[in-house]
């Protein structure tokens, strides 16, 4: 069974994102390897999109409070950013967010 979301008929995804984007420190987001490689073929000149996709990405995961999540190598420090976003969530606020883990698909 496969479950299709449209981001605009649920703005939980950009709700969450916003809030877990408060929580998020820039030096986390400017060491994810994606960053530094998108930002040098982009001149140096990353987007702010760009910077803060993982963010999204990771409250994609915790709105539905995903426990086991598929994801490729290249994904694999954006799952844990996630899993220290909800550590981080939890702490400040009581145990809400399940640290998702990682299913690692071959291809």
């Amino acid at each position: 069974k496969c479950i299709l979301t449209l981001y605009f008929q649920v703005p939980e995804h950009a709700e969450l994102a916003w809030i877990l984007g408060c929580l998020t420190n820039m030096p986390r987001l400017l060491r994810l390897p994606q960053w530094k490689m998108k930002r040098a073929s982009q001149n140096n000149e990353g987007t702010v999109g760009l910077l803060t996709y993982p963010v999204l990405q990771a409250a994609d995961i915790l709105l539905y409070k995903s426990t086991h999540v598929p994801v490729g190598e290249d994904q694999v420090l954006h799952l844990e950013l996630a899993q220290d976003i909800a550590q981080h969530f939890n702490k400040k606020y009581g145990e809400f967010f399940p640290r998702p883990k990682a299913i690692l698909s071959e291809l």
